[in-house]
């Protein structure tokens, strides 16, 4: 049980103090696991590959990444000490860095409107779960 909140938790953790309060989960959040991973978020990530034109290929590496933001979540359920934990946060910290430059260099002019339309539509996730 206590690695299932691990996990979960993982997955969640800001990158600085501010960004528990700052609407722009991106990119500390599993933005890309919502949309391109999960059924619930499949026509969120529809409805994003559409509204920035996103080629064939930029949908197929969003999916390749969300894969390995997943991969991440399912790496804290087998976390079994505070040592593990931080090496596993810092590999996250890492991750979630090389995630941004990665989806930057994909999308080159079609990333700041990608960062709105995903601070947009997780404020609206986040409204809808209260």
């Amino acid at each position: 049980m206590n690695r299932l909140f691990l996990a979960l938790g993982l997955m969640t953790l800001p990158l600085g103090a501010h960004a528990a309060t700052s609407p722009d989960p991106w990119p500390g959040s599993p933005v890309l696991v919502r949309l391109f991973s999960l059924p619930a978020g499949r026509a969120d990530g529809e409805r994003l590959s559409r509204t920035l034109a996103l080629t064939p290929a930029q949908i197929a590496e969003l999916r390749r990444l969300a894969r390995v933001e997943a991969a991440y979540g399912q790496a804290g359920r087998q976390v079994i000490g505070r040592q593990e934990a931080a090496r596993l946060n810092a590999r996250i910290a890492v991750m979630r860095v090389e995630k941004d430059r990665k989806v930057r260099a994909l999308l080159g002019a079609k990333y700041p409107a990608f960062r709105q339309w995903v601070r947009v539509w997780w404020a609206g996730q986040v409204r809808a779960a209260r």
